[in-house]
């Protein structure tokens, strides 16, 4: 009796390692359908940790990666170890622990942006490949293939000129802002995960502890003092000509920037939850704020104002 409780582990454990490999080779080959199922990659990890220990886990993690490497190449496998590894890993660590929602999310967010510096410095040191620097040369072949592209459909000179002064400009943000970026990109990874965690494995038992409503997120006052730290180190970078205190200061005002605008959209919601309006026609208010950039920065600084207004207090109390 005692002999079949490993045996048990041990099959249930290379089945989670297949299912594991099967999700990221999807994610891989299949464009939008591989997008979706990328979320879904942890949860396997996630699970053999619920139920097993973290050396169990490990080791079918291991698994997972050599399989991958098998279908699709050592660098794929690499990225399984090193990106869902890590991550599924934290997560089901955070879980078991029954740490809070927060806790969570602020450990998984740092293991996540860990794993992909980790992965970073493997393009730099082993494939010459380093998202950090773009210099003129690879600025211009890009602006140059995309304007080919939007040639060939028929635009015209005037809007090629308009979308090459974009193009640009965006190219040259992605340049500088490239650590914030990824640093957000880390914390909208464990956040998306983490809900697909929760709402697929409470079907199996799993107790998971909630989020405050989305209509309550308030940014504290840290926040805006930290982005007004950012516009100080901008001035100081452009007045005495120190280009890093530019770039920390740059990075730090679009990641304040894009909280205060998460807040502003919150207390959008709140209001929307007041005057009790239909699910469907709430999300048509929240896409068109995020792709109408009037709207997204009125949601800025609404966020913002929050810190010290306390709008949704002053709604209550005005009801009342």
């Amino acid at each position: 009796m005692e002999d079949r409780v490993p045996t048990k582990s041990i099959v249930e454990g290379a089945f989670l390692a297949a299912i594991t490999a099967i999700l990221f080779i999807i994610s891989i080959y299949i464009p939008l359908l591989g997008t979706l199922v990328s979320f879904l990659c942890p949860l396997p990890i996630i699970i053999l940790y619920l139920r097993h220990s973290l050396k169990f886990t490990i080791i079918s993690v291991f698994v997972s990666g050599v399989l991958v490497s098998i279908i699709a190449g050592p660098l794929q496998g690499l990225m399984v170890l090193l990106g869902f590894g890590i991550l599924g890993v934290t997560l089901g660590y955070g879980i078991k622990k029954e740490l809070s929602s927060n806790e969570i999310i602020l450990l998984g967010s740092i293991a996540s942006l860990s794993s992909k510096i980790i992965i970073i410095f493997i393009g730099i040191w082993f494939l010459d490949i380093n998202p950090l620097i773009f210099d003129v040369k690879q600025i211009d072949k890009v602006i140059t293939q995309s304007l080919n592209f939007y040639q060939s459909i028929g635009l015209t000179g005037e809007q090629l000129d308009f979308l090459k002064e974009s193009l640009s400009q965006t190219l040259n943000i992605f340049r500088v802002a490239f650590p914030a970026m990824v640093i957000l990109a880390s914390i909208f990874d464990v956040f998306i995960n983490y809900i697909v965690a929760r709402v697929v494995l409470k079907r199996f038992g799993y107790n998971f502890p909630s989020f405050s409503s989305f209509s309550n997120w308030r940014a504290p006052k840290s926040f805006f003092w930290s982005y007004f730290l950012g516009i100080i180190l901008i001035f100081l970078g452009v007045k005495y000509n120190i280009a890093l205190l530019n770039k920390i200061g740059l990075n730090v005002q679009i990641f304040f920037t894009i909280a205060f605008f998460v807040c502003g959209l919150s207390l959008v919601g709140f209001l929307l939850e007041r005057y009790k309006i239909k699910s469907f026609v709430k999300w048509i208010i929240y896409i068109m704020i995020c792709i109408q950039p009037i709207f997204s920065q009125i949601a800025t600084w609404i966020g913002m104002l929050d810190v010290w207004i306390d709008f949704r207090k002053l709604i209550l109390n005005k009801e009342r």
